[in-house]
């Protein structure tokens, strides 16, 4: 299995899968209103498969995951990004980073469901 496969299967489905129920039970309750939105994960593709999503509006170095959490006069937005094994950050997701430094936007790397509950937990 390829470190994207590990990286969606083992990490990101299973985390999403735990977000929707939490949801769903209405666990999620420090604020008013949750937005998440997980785009496509894109991986390895085809050049013509990319150019597609390029001209889609997808750009490297999205994350894998956006949470926006509201409450009236206070907003935070989370961008999580999914690993598996020791990886990294990509050369674009570092920049994207780097350029929400001393902004109320956090960027999260997350290598386990349990990682990601406990963020979720602390966070939400």
């Amino acid at each position: 299995m390829s470190r994207i496969q590990h990286e969606r299967l083992k990490v990101r489905r299973p985390c999403v899968a735990w977000l929707r129920t939490m949801r769903a039970y209405n666990q999620l309750k420090r604020y008013q209103s949750v937005y998440v939105s997980c785009p496509p994960d894109l991986g390895k593709q085809t050049p013509k498969a990319i150019a597609s999503f390029v001209a889609d509006g997808y750009e490297s170095g999205v994350y894998d995951m956006t949470i926006v959490a509201a409450n009236p006069g206070v907003v935070k937005v989370w961008l999580i990004e999914f690993k598996w094994g020791t990886n990294n950050y990509t050369k674009e997701q570092s920049q994207v980073a780097a350029s929400f430094s001393n902004t109320p936007v956090t960027t999260v790397k997350i290598y386990s469901v349990e990682e990601f509950q406990k963020f979720i937990t602390e966070n939400l």
